[in-house]
């Protein structure tokens, strides 16, 4: 319950700030901070999860310096400035009449294609420098603002499809998936791939390029970051069952390298009816069914596991090994 001021307390207080001894300044570094919060669109992205993709992407801004330095051949820096949870339709809004918006497509390990696509916004002034410097240009800033050419769209497009590229490989550590640009969209209203009311995080990386600074934003759907962590887990989940699957096998294997097998070797056999074998005497020979340079059967209790030629060694009988059944 609010504390109710007593009239002597309210009067105390109008007269400090009558004479200077309290300042309105002071009264409001001492109230408590309230931050709004909308229950009608609660926040769908988990602060850890805005830190992965944090990460993920100051790797990505790595490789992308190093591609558009040796791209360019000028100095390049570009740097993580904003990642944030949005709705689409906010962003989409803000967005200006003419862009250059590349729209991605995701392959999941199992080569099944997300429903929604990634977008990728480049920001016209650093889009003009880049061109700029492809046609052979010292990277000026262009201050019109038109339409891009077909040309200018060629050039740009090929830029676009190697940063696409690099994008796949800052996912590695957390799923393989791979990044393939379908196509350059220069009218953001014309954008059908995701929901107007979809959740969306928005990256913004800054990108200084001789001097100018420019923007490029990348606008990820809610449901694609659920599947690559739903992914991700999954996969990390198999990678774990199939290391405890061979630890055990390696286990139970040791374990029996220990037991004692019978190890028989089978010159032949031939068969004989009951008189035959009541006969037999000392010095009677038994014709077996193999000639005298057939292999040897080897048995492993009573499985047939190897072939081999029968010999003498030191005054013991050998089976020298020649096959492998088993």
């Amino acid at each position: 319950m609010a504390e109710v001021l007593s009239q002597s307390q309210i009067d105390e207080l109008l007269n400090g700030l009558s004479t200077g001894d309290v300042s309105i300044q002071e009264l409001e570094e001492n109230e408590k901070r309230i931050k709004e919060y909308d229950f009608r669109s609660p926040k769908k992205i988990t602060k850890e999860t805005i830190r992965l993709l944090k990460g993920i992407y100051e790797n990505y801004c790595r490789m992308l310096t190093s591609r558009l330095t040796s791209m360019l051949r000028l100095m390049c820096d570009v740097t993580v400035e904003q990642v944030e949870e949005s709705i689409y339709h906010e962003y989409n809004n803000a967005l200006e009449d003419y862009v250059l918006m590349g729209l991605i497509n995701v392959k999941y390990p199992d080569n099944e294609t997300s429903d929604s696509q990634i977008l990728m916004e480049m920001s016209r002034p650093l889009s003009f420098v880049i061109i700029d410097r492809l046609l052979g240009g010292i990277g000026e800033e262009y201050g019109y603002i038109r339409d891009y050419t077909d040309i200018e769209l060629s050039l740009l497009s090929n830029v676009l499809n190697q940063l696409v590229i690099l994008m796949g490989t800052t996912w590695e550590n957390t799923l393989n998936i791979e990044t393939e640009l379908e196509k350059v969209e220069t009218n953001s209203r014309f954008i059908q791939s995701i929901n107007y009311n979809d959740t969306v995080v928005i990256i913004i990386l800054n990108v200084v390029l001789n001097e100018l600074s420019g923007k490029i934003t990348l606008c990820i759907p809610s449901n694609i970051i659920d599947e690559i962590l739903k992914g991700a887990n999954i996969y990390s989940k198999n990678i774990s069952k199939k290391v405890n699957i061979e630890e055990q096998k390696t286990a139970i294997m040791n374990s029996l390298k220990s037991s004692y097998l019978t190890i028989t070797g089978v010159l032949g056999s031939t068969q004989a009816t009951l008189k035959d074998i009541l006969s037999i005497k000392p010095g009677d020979l038994i014709v077996l069914d193999r000639k005298i340079n057939s292999n040897v059967d080897i048995k492993v209790d009573n499985e047939k596991w190897f072939e081999g030629k029968w010999g003498t060694r030191k005054n013991k009988g050998v089976i020298k090994i020649n096959k492998t059944i088993y």
